[in-house]
């Protein structure tokens, strides 16, 4: 028995050297070593090659690694005053619910690295499923994807190919799991693009980030007679001031976004083209109680768009401040006749926020240089392991200027003043709770020109959110 043992213990010193050393001479780990890159991330631990939290499996020379994650995020909401935020002046509307419930994400991906140097990931999110129409083109019921794609990586460097976020702005290029609010602040969740597809090249290196790509439409949607038109989107930050040792880090940036919008061909309504409605829109604060407030109306005949956010953040220890200008041109085509106010050729809306964070138990935002963007809050005492989890306490203030339409009803101005508290108990849970106020202008048909209804309501939203 003592001679099995002790042969047990020389064989599993002789693995252990040697998957350690093999680890050491595999370029895509040792050259993004420094960077917190999931898909590239060690399984950890020389002696078992399978991590179940955050399950991940790779092979012993750690050229070929395969994992699956995924989210959950449970939303309530209550709505102080649910009749003056009714969507619309017409009676058949209805007012908007008092309080409900929401699955916001569920999502469930998986995700790898092939020979060495070849990235991909699959993931699809399960919630909002809709009636999918193919004459109308509508969203499919059910599933949509999420990220999909395939990356070559060099050694500072990745090319990717497939459906994925188009590079723009802070906060949208920072994933749901890690705003610190429930949903995005109102001018980025308004003008931000989506998930396209398309091919970008994106740098992995420590100190900076830059991103250019070309994308199509969304790769979901289907019609036939549709021309979906394209994008050109590029986006670079970097960190002026940065100290890991004193916890002081600093972010700037800017994001640039011109869409060629899609079209169908309109012989028989007299001209060439007939464009894509543009949608541009956001909510409360809350999808639990989807009420509308910037973007009651589509944007029509638009030829084509620019969209751009100028981006600052600073932190020191547990505190952190951060801001955005979101702005978009919309062109309309000259030619197009029939629509409503053909004058009007340009529009432009735009707006901005600011807030700030802080850990009343000593933690910090994880801000990553390499992305531009914040990753995994790491909490210092977790419950179950003698603490009480981390504390977080949140202002923002968010704008939306969105009063040039080509629609009467379309105009509309918002002021959105949120408090938030966020607890997580350990890494991979949240809780969050956001106080409300919404100051809103909208305009309609009932109103003269240039006239808006004012009105004000407080919304207050819960979320759990868990990721494995």
């Amino acid at each position: 028995m003592k001679r099995t043992f002790t042969l047990s213990l020389i064989s599993a010193a002789l693995i252990s050297a040697s998957m350690a050393a093999t680890a050491a001479s595999n370029p895509v780990t040792e050259v993004h070593s420094e960077l917190d890159y999931e898909p590239t991330s060690s399984v950890m631990g020389d002696e078992v090659r399978t991590r179940v939290n955050k399950f991940t499996v790779e092979t012993a020379d750690g050229k070929h690694r395969f994992g699956v994650r995924g989210r959950i995020m449970l939303d309530a909401a209550y709505l102080d005053d649910n009749y003056m935020t009714t969507d619309d002046d017409r009676l058949d509307r209805g007012d908007l619910a008092k309080y409900g419930t929401i699955i916001r994400r569920a999502r469930l991906g998986m995700l790898g690295v092939m020979y060495d140097r070849w990235e991909w990931q699959v993931e699809v999110d399960f919630r909002d499923p809709v009636t999918y129409d193919i004459e109308e083109g509508d969203d499919i019921e059910g599933i949509r994807f999420a990220n999909t794609y395939v990356a070559y990586l060099f050694d500072h460097g990745r090319l990717a190919v497939g459906h994925f976020k188009e590079p723009f702005s802070m906060e949208s290029s920072t994933s749901s799991r890690r705003i610190s609010f429930i949903e995005r602040a109102t001018p980025v969740d308004a003008y931000r693009p989506s998930r396209e597809m398309g091919i970008m090249y994106e740098t992995l290196n420590p100190n900076y980030y830059a991103a250019l790509g070309l994308f199509g439409g969304d790769g979901v949607s289907r019609n036939r007679t549709n021309t979906e038109g394209y994008s050109i989107a590029g986006r670079a930050a970097f960190s002026p001031v940065y100290d890991a040792s004193a916890r002081v880090w600093s972010h700037l940036g800017v994001s640039l976004n011109y869409r060629s919008n899609g079209y169908e061909h309109e012989k028989s309504r007299g001209r060439d083209k007939e464009y894509n409605d543009i949608r541009l829109r956001s909510r409360l604060g809350t999808r639990a109680i989807d009420g509308r407030v910037i973007g009651r109306r589509d944007f029509s005949d638009v030829k084509d768009m620019t969209r751009y956010a100028i981006e600052a953040a600073y932190g020191v220890g547990s505190f952190s401040i951060q801001g955005e200008y979101v702005g978009v041109k919309l062109n309309r085509d000259e030619d197009a006749r029939g629509f409503e106010n053909p004058d009007v050729v340009s529009i432009s809306n735009g707006g901005y926020y600011v807030q700030t964070s802080f850990f009343t138990t000593g933690e910090q935002r994880n801000y990553r240089r390499f992305s531009g963007d914040f990753g995994r809050t790491r909490v210092q005492n977790p419950v179950g392991a003698g603490g009480y989890g981390a504390i977080e306490l949140l202002a923002r203030y968010a704008y939306a200027d969105h009063t040039d339409h080509h629609d009467e009803r379309g105009a509309q101005e918002l002021k959105h003043y949120t408090l938030g508290l966020n607890w997580y108990p350990v890494d991979d849970i949240v809780l969050k709770f956001n106080a409300m106020y919404v100051d809103a202008k909208t305009s309609s048909r009932n109103l003269a020109a240039g006239e808006f209804k004012t009105w004000d309501s407080m919304v207050y939203a819960l979320r759990f959110q868990f990721e494995f």
